[in-house]
């Protein structure tokens, strides 16, 4: 990959509102899976960057040719433009999808591997579920409720609520489906943060098990920083364990459909994936802590990602922190 660096990262007013716009025109386009501003793609792997910032209208399914000429002569409101928009335009593709893992008892041969078993203390990184959940995700972290100290959990909202759930609703380490029992809970569903456009929710522990701030194979949490374009980054998640990767874009909205229910998700950060290793995420990630290289700072919580070209998507950690009244747990 060629890794700008994450200083001189400034994104202009210009930019800002010129996102603004690219949002209205093409996000209600349900070929559109993303839009946000970060640096040019020059490769369908995400491995050739330019440190140019655009406005960039990710797109589900690229036409070319002839295709895309009658496409566009049919459609020319869709085409993204820079002079509709008024800023520098790339369109890369790719179709994102939320990352949970599978029910075993759906599926007898995705067996769990070991995130997936009882871990006593608990840590970011491991399998979880909701009594009403559709499939398993990670354990991000430990977090601390600012106004009662409450020590809580912190995940996805898709992966400890869902529709159906209300607080109070159980939490079970290892995942209920992953074990094919029904655990004593270890957590119970506190709030989420769905109606402020953030696919997140914390939940209460119930004392059966402690929790500590740490992540599965890399280290504690020191604290929290808003992700930067360039910015190296590594995550422990269920369904990959560790990844690493490369911040390329900021800011983004998504249209996400939870059971077919259209919701805007906000505040998104893209990661490409590291050459070396060339994944960045998998099923069963969701709810995974993007964590900066070398500080071991929080930056966002992972929520999505695709396989073909492999990107991960998070939510810029300092807006999820704020939206459910929490803060990070930096003891051990």
């Amino acid at each position: 990959m060629n890794a700008p660096s994450s200083d001189n990262n400034e994104v202009s007013s210009e930019a800002r509102r010129a996102l603004d716009r690219a949002c209205l025109i093409h996000l209600p386009d349900p070929n559109v899976s993303l839009v946000d501003l970060g640096y040019r793609i020059r490769d369908r792997q995400g491995y050739k960057i330019e440190r140019e910032i655009c406005v960039r209208v990710h797109l589900r399914r690229k036409l070319f040719g002839d295709a895309f000429n009658a496409y566009a002569a049919r459609h020319p409101e869709r085409v993204p433009r820079a002079d509709r928009i008024g800023f520098a335009v790339d369109v890369p593709e790719a179709p994102y999808r939320t990352q949970l893992g599978h029910p075993w008892s759906w599926d007898p041969t995705a067996i769990p591997g070991p995130r997936g078993t009882t871990f006593s203390p608990m840590l970011g990184g491991i399998g979880v579920s909701s009594v009403w959940g559709l499939g398993s995700g990670t354990l991000g972290g430990k977090v601390i409720d600012r106004t009662t100290k409450t020590p809580m959990m912190l995940s996805n909202w898709h992966v400890l609520a869902g529709w159906y759930a209300r607080p109070g609703a159980a939490i079970y380490q290892p995942t209920q489906w992953g074990t094919l029992t029904f655990e004593r809970a270890v957590a119970q569903l506190t709030r989420h943060a769905l109606d402020q456009f953030i696919d997140a929710a914390v939940a209460e522990l119930t004392g059966t098990r402690p929790l500590v701030n740490d992540q599965l194979e890399l280290a504690p949490v020191a604290g929290v920083t808003a992700p930067r374009l360039g910015m190296p980054v590594t995550k422990s998640g269920y369904g990959s364990a560790v990844t690493t990767g490369m911040i390329t874009g900021i800011e983004g909205r998504r249209v996400e459909y939870y059971q077919d229910i259209p919701q805007v998700i906000r505040h998104i950060v893209h990661v490409a994936p590291s050459p070396a290793q060339g994944e960045v995420s998998r099923k069963g990630d969701s709810g995974s802590w993007w964590i900066e290289a070398g500080t071991q700072r929080a930056v966002a919580l992972h929520f999505a990602g695709s396989n073909f070209p492999e990107y991960g998507l998070g939510i810029a950690m300092p807006q999820v922190l704020d939206a459910l009244g929490v803060y990070i747990a930096t003891e051990v």
